[in-house]
């Protein structure tokens, strides 16, 4: 394995996917490729106002990716760190294919039927539609312990 790529979103699931991943390519070697994905604007670059708000989402973007490897480049695993845009499972699918990636690992967060139908899931549709092998780890209250 010589490449990972990790969604991060800002959620406690989302970190602990990264954390997973982070381990994982420490363990066997790999470069691990952490994203974000914004979305698209519809409006982009219509006033000076909208252009300063995407620069501000890029900023938040980037802080957040620098926050879930604060070793960047020190510790661990070596480490990319980049900001997508688009419709989430899309991007990170594309990205997956682009950067030649062996596995895909994001977070999934405990959410009923009704919910999960209504909102969908990145994890879902990532299910159905990423090109690499995925690894899904699920929030913490529903993970099996063992003592």
């Amino acid at each position: 394995m010589r490449r990972i790529l990790v969604a991060v979103d800002g959620t406690p699931v989302a970190r602990e996917a990264a954390r997973v991943g982070l381990e994982l390519a420490g363990r066997v070697g790999a470069r691990v490729t952490l994203v974000h994905v914004l979305p698209t604007s519809v409006a982009e670059g219509e006033t000076a106002d909208f252009a300063a708000f995407e620069r501000a989402c890029e900023d938040y973007a980037n802080g957040l990716l620098a926050e879930v490897h604060p070793g960047h480049g020190r510790n661990g695993p070596m480490t990319d760190q980049v900001v997508l845009h688009g419709e989430p499972a899309e991007a990170i699918s594309k990205a997956a294919e682009a950067e030649d990636v062996d596995m895909v690992i994001v977070g999934t967060r405990a959410r009923g039927t009704l919910a999960r139908t209504l909102l969908g899931s990145v994890a879902d549709t990532l299910l159905r539609q990423c090109p690499k092998p995925l690894m899904v780890v699920p929030e913490a209250s529903n993970r099996v312990r063992s003592e």
